[in-house]
Formats: C-alpha cells, structure tokens, sequence
C-alpha cells in the first residue's frame, strides 16, 4: 500500500503507465569519448619509420648499469646513460709500435690534408710547387707542377681506398684491433650464448637420452670450456711492496744528489734560511731564475752600481784602518754566530714549548711574594696582639685587686652596721 503523504501531489499521474527516459547507450558505454587525432600547425607530427631506426641503432651499445636519474644531495654527481662509441687515433712519434689499422689510418689523414693543401695552392693560382719551400727570386730550388702532384695524390688515394682491410684480414680481426674492448665484450657475450645453448642441450639430452649407452668418464666434450687461475704469492707480495720500494728509491736518489753530511745541510738550509729540502730547492729555482737571459742585463747593471760602490768604500776604508779592524772583528763574530744559527730553530722551539711553564713559575713566584707579605703581615699583627692582650691581663690583675679591696671593705661596712643595728 502505498504511502497516503504523497496522495493528491500536483504533477502526479496515475491513468498512465511509470516510464523511465534514459539514453540510447548503456551506462557502461555512457563516458566513451571519441579519440580522435587533432590536427594543428602549431604541432609538428615526426613520421619515423621503425626499421631504420632499428637499423641504425642495431650495432650501438647504451650502458644503463651506473644510471642515477635521483634527486638526492651527495657530492658524487649523478649519472645518465652512457653511450660507447669508437674513436680512431693516429699513433705519434713514441716508442709503442703503430698498429695497421693506425697506419692506414694515418694514411688516409695525410692524404686527404695533402689534397687539401693542394687544392689551396691550386686555388691561390700557383701552378709550380717548390721541394725546399723557398720561393724567394733568384733560387734554383727544383720545382714541381701542381697538377701533376694532384694526379699523384688521387692514383694513391685509389690505390687505399682499394686495400680493403676489411675483405683481407676479417671485420673481427680489424674490430679487434680498432677497438680491443668492444671485441672482447662481443667475443664474451658469444661466448656465454653459446654456453646458453651448450647448457639447454645438455638438459634436453639428459632428458631424453634413457636407454642409449653411456660414454666413459674420460671422454672430453669440444664445447666444454676449462679455465685455469695461477697465482703467484711472491708476484702479489712485491706489487704490495712496489710503493714502498719506490719511496726508497727516491730517498736514495736523494741521499746521493744531497749527501748525508749535516754540516753541509745545516750549510744549505743557512744559506737559503729553508728548514726544508723542498724549500731550500724552491728557494734555490727561484735564484736560478734570476740567472735567465732577460734578467742578466739587469743583474749586470746593478753589478756595476755595486761595483763601484765598493770601489767607494774600498777607498774610505784605507784611510780608515781602525774601522777595517772593527768590521774584520764583527765578520769573525758573524762567521762564528753562523755555527749557532742553526741550533736557532731549535732553541726558538724550546722556550715557546716552556712558555706556558715559565708563565706558571712567573704566577707562582708572585704567590710566594704575596704569601710572604701576608705572613710578615700577620706576624706583626700577631706581635700587637700579645702586646694587647699582655696589657690586658695587667689592668685585669689590678682591676681585680681593687675590686677586692672594695669588696673587703664592704664587707666590713656591713658587719659594722649589723653590729650597730644589734
């Protein structure tokens, strides 16, 4: 029975059957909305083809293992990807021998520089080149044409590019010896693929090899792989002592350039006023220095205003012998302090290590000081103290005495007036 509230509500129909109004779709389907690709100008669409992006990208290498994308604060500084590559170079002049593919390389660079300055020359409107470079009037040098070095130039550029060192000697062979590490890391992964399928092999023979003879123990398979480790204790022993002998070396080296005499280091280090070796060799580069060809000019002029000061002085001291005496007696003195110069540092050392302790016994003698200012102090004090009390005691016997006396004859006061009163 319906609720007898909602009886009588405007709006209401009840002649008609309920119908409910909804949507074509259903509600599953009612929030599809229609993705369709929008076409701007403003938007620029790439057409890549996915082959040869893969063709392109087939034989590079993208190392992901040390990749750090984190934004977290450290001083290592974060890594991306990193992508090997091969770098060709051209061996110098150096003791290390120049590899074929180095030579043909190098090969190749002269030749095309070559045809490069050529062409330079070609377009400047030389037509002759001379062998020696001297294109001064009047030289005999021989020359040569321009053209036909030109000529020369292509026939050799053919004949390299003919040598084909990839057709004669393999691509892994010429791989391997422009890039020794990407070789050894494709020889590697073949290696471990073919291990791969060595070992799935394996297991599927194993499994369905019931019933057919058994080969012998001893019988060796040609995929299987063998590695042996040797080890050397002495090798690993003298690598840890490598540094160590090293440093020797060079103290050695330097024992035999300096000497071991401390006369002559003490010497050295006066001289330069260094306590070091690397500041005493400073100090000596530095003074050598001043021995260069833009600075002798210099050094001779102040040589000569030297000169003849000391030309001046050597004057004045003939007609004075007494103060030749006093400076020939102070360069003595100067000449023995030297001796103690170098015990100077030392003796500098010492007594700023003992200032702290001398500062201590200085603070402790002021202490004694004061500590025997206060005692004579309190020792007269003490003296007029015994003199007081001394005093003291006398005028008590006396005050005393006469209290005595008083009482004494106070006391005959009173019988007298109790013998009276009676």
């Amino acid at each position: 029975m319906a609720d007898p509230k909602y009886a009588g509500l405007p709006g209401i129909v009840y002649d008609q059957p309920d119908v409910y109004e909804t949507s074509d779709l259903p509600e599953s389907e009612q929030n599809e909305r229609d993705e369709t690709l929008e076409v701007s100008d403003a938007v620029e669409i790439l057409h890549i083809s996915t082959k040869e992006a893969h063709c392109k990208f087939a034989d590079k290498l993208l190392d992901a293992s040390r990749v750090d994308f984190s934004d977290r604060i450290s001083a290592k500084p974060r890594t991306g990807y990193q992508a090997r590559r091969i770098e060709w170079d051209i061996a110098g002049e150096s003791d290390e021998k120049e590899t074929i593919v180095q030579r043909y390389n190098r090969l190749m660079c002269e030749v095309n520089q070559l045809q490069e300055d050529l062409q330079q020359i070609k377009d400047s409107g030389k037509e002759e080149i001379p062998f020696d470079g001297n294109e001064a009037e009047g030289s005999q040098a021989s020359t040569v044409s321009a053209v036909q070095l030109e000529r020369q130039v292509e026939q050799l550029q053919s004949q390299l590019l003919g040598v084909q060192l990839e057709k004669q000697l393999g691509s892994d062979v010429v791989e391997g010896i422009q890039n020794p590490p990407l070789a050894s890391y494709k020889r590697l992964t073949a290696l471990i693929e073919s291990l791969k399928h060595v070992k799935n092999a394996g297991t599927t023979s194993s499994s369905t090899k019931a019933g057919t003879s058994k080969t012998s123990d001893n019988e060796t398979k040609p995929s299987d792989i063998t590695y042996q480790l040797f080890y050397s204790p002495e090798v690993a022993k003298l690598n840890q002592l490598g540094p160590a002998l090293q440093l020797e070396k060079r103290i050695d080296r330097l024992e035999k350039l300096l000497g071991n005499d401390q006369e002559k280091m003490s010497r050295l280090w006066s001289w330069t006023r260094e306590g070091s070796v690397l500041g005493a060799v400073t100090a000596l580069g530095q003074r050598l220095a001043l021995l260069e060809p833009a600075q002798l000019d210099h050094i001779e002029g102040r040589l000569h205003a030297v000169h003849t000061k000391m030309n001046a002085i050597a004057e004045k001291a003939e007609q004075s012998p007494e103060k030749d005496a006093k400076v020939h007696e102070l360069h003595e003195l100067m000449q023995k302090c030297d001796v103690m110069c170098c015990a100077l540092p030392e003796v500098v050392e010492r007594l700023v290590a003992l200032q702290g302790l001398h500062s201590e016994a200085s603070q402790f003698r002021r202490t004694l000081q004061q500590l025997e200012v206060s005692q004579t102090q309190l020792a007269s004090s003490l003296g007029n103290n015994e003199q007081l009390l001394s005093s003291v005691n006398e005028k008590f016997a006396d005050n005393l005495a006469v209290i005595n006396d008083n009482i004494a004859s106070l006391d005959a006061r009173i019988e007298a007036l109790n013998k009276a009163t009676k």
